[in-house]
């Protein structure tokens, strides 16, 4: 158990070196998005207060209600929804979102974020 935590925390380690420096300074904080409906914003407003609070599992609800109310193309909400599920220690679960964070929005466009 002790060893499958260090190799979880190790690939998650890995992953955002790998992030860090491929993006370098390119994680530039992007204006909020207009197109996206009052209620969706909303609730990815909640879920990052939520998140910089420490409430992860509320963060993470709100989060995946904001990308249901049509935050699907919004990259920020994946990638705070991953940061969220990192927060909660679950590592395994954590790279899953974070992959799904590139695959879904490339590494160009994600290293905006």
């Amino acid at each position: 158990m002790v060893r499958l935590m260090c190799v979880s925390r190790f690939r998650l380690v890995t992953l955002l070196c790998f992030l860090g420096s491929l993006c370098g300074s390119a994680w530039a904080a992007a204006a909020e998005p207009t197109q996206f409906p009052q209620q969706a914003r909303d609730r990815f407003a909640q879920g990052e207060e939520l998140r910089k609070k420490g409430q992860y599992q509320e963060a993470i609800s709100a989060f995946e209600e904001a990308i249901k109310l049509g935050m699907t193309n919004y990259p920020r909400v994946f990638l705070y929804r991953a940061d969220a599920v990192r927060g909660l220690k679950n590592y395994d679960a954590a790279i899953a979102r974070y992959t799904e964070f590139i695959e879904k929005f490339g590494i160009e466009e994600s290293c905006r974020y």
